[in-house]
């Protein structure tokens, strides 16, 4: 037999846990969690400036979208306020005032609309 008694295993009394070369330190496993939270603290901020990037597109999409949308009214209210005026000059109708007003206006709005469009791609 051994002269290796299984009693001698056990902690003593006062032990507190294993040598100090055994288990890591605490400012070591304090660093440990610094370096966790930073790296996860660098993904939390990775995922917000894809999301804000996505944000982005989708709103410059949105406002094209819309941008062409309001063209095309204002072309279409143009084109029928224009030929609203010409019907009633023909019958000698009043013309000028909501017909044809109406199509300066909406024909104003479509330039002033290409000219900010013409900014905005420069």
């Amino acid at each position: 037999m051994t002269d290796h008694d299984p009693l001698d295993d056990e902690p003593l009394d006062g032990d507190i846990g294993p040598a100090a070369g055994a288990a890591p330190s605490a400012d070591a496993r304090q660093e440990r969690v610094r370096a966790e939270a930073a790296r996860q603290a660098e993904e939390l901020r990775r995922y917000e400036r894809e999301r804000e990037l996505r944000r982005r597109r989708t709103n410059a999409l949105a406002g094209r979208v819309t941008a062409v949308l309001v063209a095309l009214l204002l072309a279409f209210l143009a084109y029928d306020s224009v030929t609203t005026a010409l019907e009633a000059r023909e019958r000698n109708d009043p013309w000028i005032y909501p017909p044809a007003v109406i199509a300066a206006l909406c024909l104003a709005g479509l330039a002033a609309l290409a000219v900010w469009a013409v900014r905005r791609s420069r």
